[in-house]
């Protein structure tokens, strides 16, 4: 694989809380891997950033695929490739669902499990060059270990309650948390009120902290969140990531946002969109997110950044999503859209314009370039200055 090498960046966000901003002008890597910051190498290929600022790939840490890139529920048939023009490098299935006639109610496990198989083959081959990780497993009363067993071979990293019918047998519930954690799933929850679906069931506050899950799906709101009250002892007294989502309650997103900066708790927070839905396709979605926690919620434009990339990331133990050596060399490259009022990138966050791509790097591989289908483009786009390989 060919090295990269891209230099003169007005500046880099890291995606990590800690550490939000690099001194750093330059980003070289070989083989997919980030190798330095801010040390200029020789390499097959160099990009001119032109002061663009440098963010790790966005993290759509809740999406329904179904099979490969299409998706029925918008008859979409290229939403993947849209999203990757809007920066999203990783897409993180929260449940394939979305299949018609998908028996629902009752849940059925046999359907789910090889539902999550067959979604986790069908994006093996990466569709538009993205990280989809397709294949959650939706949790139903009748799975055994050796279900658990099978899925983890399959290499599902993901299980999600929605259908289940909690309170009917609650230790079955909690066993299956136990058995996801023992093989290195993580455990969603779609929290709040009834999904489009009509048959999903409700989950609150007592319901999340009995099962002591991962990540509170969409906690304000997928479309319909838990109550005020549901939400202030989640982030007051639960210790589980807290997921944010386009498809949500703008009032509800800002309250939980205003809770965690209270409670120090900012690092809790996950991103996502949680689409192809009935809230649509929005491959700009993730970047209106940002927008809207940086300009309305109080968060700054870099903290966003990081909720969006490497917060969701590590929510779901993934290694993307941080701008560091040794991890994977996804990187976007945006700027101020000409006209905007804004100074740069990050400004255009902090006042609520949409900052535009110009490329878009997975494993280091430039797969959007000279700028986004999605976003206008930056008034001084990236190029690529020398290719050799």
């Amino acid at each position: 694989m060919a090295s990269l090498l891209i230099r003169n960046l007005g500046c880099v966000v890291t995606g990590e809380l800690a550490a939000p901003l690099s001194p750093a002008a330059s980003i070289y890597c070989e083989d997919g891997v980030i190798r330095s910051l801010g040390e200029e190498r020789d390499a097959d290929v160099v990009v001119d950033a032109r002061g663009l600022t440098a963010i790790p790939g966005l993290v759509d840490g809740h999406v329904h695929p179904t099979f490969g890139s299409y998706s029925p529920v918008q008859e979409s048939t290229a939403w993947v490739k849209a999203y990757l023009h809007g920066g999203v490098t990783t897409l993180v299935s929260a449940g394939e669902l979305h299949v018609p006639g998908l028996p629902l109610d009752p849940p059925d496990p046999k359907t789910f499990k090889y539902l999550a198989v067959l979604a986790r083959r069908c994006s093996a081959e990466r569709p538009a060059g993205a990280k989809v990780l397709a294949g959650t497993l939706m949790l139903a009363p009748g799975l055994t270990e050796a279900d658990f067993d099978e899925v983890a071979a399959e290499g599902i990293r993901l299980a999600k309650f929605i259908f289940y019918p909690y309170g009917e047998d609650g230790d079955e519930a909690v066993r299956y948390v136990r058995w996801c954690r023992e093989r290195g799933i993580k455990v969603k929850i779609h929290s709040g009120g009834v999904s489009r679906s009509g048959v999903s069931r409700p989950a609150g506050f007592d319901v999340i902290e009995a099962l002591d899950v991962d990540i509170a799906g969409h906690v304000a709101g997928g479309p319909i969140p838990m109550p005020d009250g549901d939400l202030e002892r989640l982030v007051g007294e639960g210790r589980c990531h807290l997921e944010l989502c386009s498809a949500g309650n703008y009032r509800a997103t800002m309250r939980v946002v205003e809770l965690v900066r209270e409670a120090g708790a900012v690092h809790r927070l996950t991103l996502g969109t949680d689409t192809p839905s009935g809230t649509g396709v929005l491959p700009r979605g993730m970047l209106r997110n940002l927008t809207f926690l940086a300009s309305v919620c109080g968060l700054s434009p870099e903290e966003a950044i990081c909720v969006g990339t490497g917060s969701t990331a590590e929510a779901h133990g993934l290694l993307q999503g941080v701008l560091a050596p040794g991890r994977p060399a996804d990187v976007v490259l945006i700027g101020r859209i000409r006209a905007s009022a804004a100074a740069d990138a990050l400004d255009a966050l902090r006042i609520g314009d949409l900052p535009g791509i110009s490329m878009v790097f997975v494993d280091g591989v430039p797969l959007v370039a000279p700028r986004s289908e999605q976003t206008p483009p930056p008034e001084v786009p990236a190029v690529i200055t020398t290719n050799t390989s």
